[in-house]
């Protein structure tokens, strides 16, 4: 337990669960699930995750959870997935402070680099969102430097073309299915995904969350019996696809377009008037096919550990 000036950090209990709700739901202003990210951090249980509060007069003010991952074959890498300072306990040093008392405990743990955000598969974003300006200027002051970018894409879902059932007659008449992942094939599923391309990703453990929904959140595309193509929604947050891939040779066949449509139909009959493409990568294929653009832009910052 760590007293710095007036705010008190400590670690979560289960008794501040409601509390950090509220810091979450004040302070991040452009996340409409605020109060619900930290819940999505809690599980599951191989994250290795930390969970710290500031508190000031008997009262949470705010929320710092970090992780590690260690990627196969690479180092052991902490992350900081969310921080988050109620705006009346602002300007009194009280996220830096967190910042630096989850950086000593991630690197007493093991950690080589610690990076803010993008802690795949249990991720709420990419990186960095600019637009928290408060937290573009903590990075800065503590030492990270940003490497790179991430962009998310929105998809007005009532505007979006997402009828597929003359695709999928097409496919079909080329001898390939396109159906919702079942309960039971959730295993073999996974099992498919981590001996092919994607293996050394954090897809195959993201798709597996996904598949564990009822229904599953993941449609497939199948040909003679072999799974060849798949696409996934609400695997970290509700409304946010992927991930999302298809064979090689199986390219170009407008698998990946159909699969598309079908998760975004899932999370427009789910009540959401729009949907977020994560971490997106080919960004023409989504423009094209159902009309996506460009919404977030996500910094990625590092440093390595003391």
């Amino acid at each position: 337990m760590t007293s710095y000036q007036s705010a008190l950090i400590r670690p979560a209990t289960r008794a501040d669960v409601a509390a950090v709700r509220a810091v979450c739901a004040a302070s991040l202003r452009l996340e409409q699930d605020a109060d619900s990210l930290p819940g999505i951090l809690a599980g599951p249980p191989d994250t290795a995750g930390l969970a710290l509060v500031a508190e000031e007069d008997s009262t949470v003010t705010g929320i710092a959870c970090g992780a590690l991952r260690q990627p196969a074959g690479g180092a052991v890498t902490g992350h900081v997935d969310l921080i988050a300072v109620t705006p009346r306990a602002r300007g009194r040093g009280t996220g830096s402070r967190m910042l630096r008392a989850l950086e000593e405990q991630l690197c007493s743990r093991g950690a080589a680099e610690i990076r803010l955000g993008g802690n795949a598969p249990v991720y709420l974003w990419p990186g960095v969102d600019p637009r928290y300006t408060e937290m573009t200027c903590l990075a800065e002051q503590a030492g990270y430097r940003r490497y790179d970018d991430a962009v998310n894409m929105a998809v007005a879902l009532s505007d979006a073309p997402l009828e597929v059932g003359e695709e999928e007659r097409g496919l079909a008449a080329a001898g390939i299915t396109i159906r919702r992942a079942r309960p039971d094939e959730a295993g073999a599923i996974a099992d498919w995904l981590r001996a092919g391309p994607w293996g050394r990703s954090s897809w195959p453990q993201e798709a597996e969350r996904a598949l564990a929904h009822d229904p599953p959140d993941c449609h497939i595309a199948v040909r003679g019996g072999r799974y060849i193509a798949f696409a996934c929604h609400g695997s970290n947050r509700d409304g946010w696809f992927g991930p999302t891939g298809t064979l090689e040779a199986e390219r170009r066949n407008g698998i990946g377009a159909v699969l598309l449509k079908r998760c975004l139909a899932d999370i427009r009959t789910a009540g959401h008037e729009s949907a977020q493409i994560a971490w997106t990568g080919p960004v023409r294929f989504y423009a094209r096919a159902v009309g996506a653009r460009i919404d977030r832009v996500f910094w990625l910052y590092r440093k390595p550990a003391r």
